[in-house]
């Protein structure tokens, strides 16, 4: 028994030949269009392989038995499975052209100034280049550095509080006060935190810089207001936030015509967190990932295929440090 489980698993590891392969390919891109299981008559009939039904047959059946394949009912056709997606998507990457330029729109930079606005573009640009939905997760505003600090009075003891990031990010927050301020007392507060956090990251101001300051500098009321308000507007982070665009796509999947399919994609994406959470949990990630089904790690978005383009990181790169941008096609 030991020994035909080590044949079995011997066998199911062995390279596909050419005419295996090419057979598998064509499958998987005429099952992707078309959504429904490939028959070997049929398949036969509209792909150019001078091979019999029953031929055709005979490799699909072996191409099941390596588990690329799979047939949903005893008599359909052949659907694939994770591992011949993974196959076929191997195969494309080996020949595909990361640098291609026409990918992406590098006018998106110079004419957005607000980088959720640029992440906004960005996703558009995924879903009109995949032609499915195109999902960024916008930067935690704990790694952003910050370069200039507003404090603006809205009420006697309520002031506004916005800094802008050099990435262009804007982050504001109300802050209660305890005492009374003027709008001369702010302009002069703004002037103070502005040289004294800017260049520094949220999250290096919130560990050592205002201990820092408190510590070096002269304490003074203003100064310490200053501090006490700047203190409390960053004190909670934001949580990055997810862009989707391009849902409209996902109709024209032939896959998609199964109600149950749609409904659950659909809830996926309403359910952001999902998807912020697969993002996040590949952030270090370097170059091209593509998940499929088990990859992907999570039981609520197994049928989802990701894909995080290269040149979307590279792009990026440039306004976006020390974090690295990340997007994803979803199918």
């Amino acid at each position: 028994m030991s020994a035909n489980i080590k044949a079995m698993k011997k066998n199911k590891n062995r390279q596909l030949s050419d005419r295996e392969s090419a057979v598998l390919n064509a499958i998987i891109y005429e099952y992707i269009v078309t959504g429904k299981p490939v028959g070997s008559r049929s398949f036969v009939q509209k792909y150019s392989f001078s091979l019999s039904p029953a031929t055709m047959r005979n490799i699909m059946f072996d191409l099941e038995k390596l588990d690329y394949l799979m047939q949903p009912h005893t008599s359909s056709g052949r659907v694939p499975t994770d591992r011949g997606y993974r196959y076929y998507v191997d195969s494309l990457l080996s020949s595909y052209d990361f640098n291609a330029e026409h990918d992406i729109d590098e006018k998106v930079f110079t004419r957005e100034l607000q980088l959720e606005k640029i992440f906004d573009s960005v996703a558009k640009m995924l879903s009109s280049v995949s032609n499915y939905a195109g999902i960024m997760l916008s930067p935690k505003p704990d790694c952003t550095v910050l370069k200039v600090i507003e404090l603006i009075q809205l009420e006697s003891d309520e002031v506004l509080m916005i800094a802008i990031t050099r990435t262009g990010m804007i982050l504001n927050k109300k802050v209660n006060l305890s005492e009374r301020v003027t709008q001369d007392d702010l302009f002069h507060s703004s002037r103070f935190l502005t040289a004294e956090l800017g260049g520094y990251s949220v999250e290096e101001i919130k560990e050592k810089i205002f201990l820092k300051l408190r510590a070096e500098n002269p304490s003074t009321m203003k100064h310490d207001v200053a501090l006490d308000i700047a203190q409390l507007a960053l004190h909670e982070s934001n949580e990055p936030t997810i862009s989707i665009e391009g849902i409209e796509n996902l109709l024209r999947i032939p896959e998609m015509v199964e109600t149950d399919r749609l409904k659950s994609l659909l809830s996926i994406i309403e359910e952001k967190n999902i998807l912020k959470g697969l993002l996040e949990n590949h952030l270090e990630n370097e170059g091209v990932r593509i998940l499929i089904g088990d990859e992907i790690g999570m039981v609520a978005v197994h049928e989802l295929v990701a894909i995080v383009p290269r040149e979307v990181i590279d792009l990026l790169g440039h306004c976006i440090s020390p974090w690295s941008g990340k997007s994803l096609y979803s199918t």
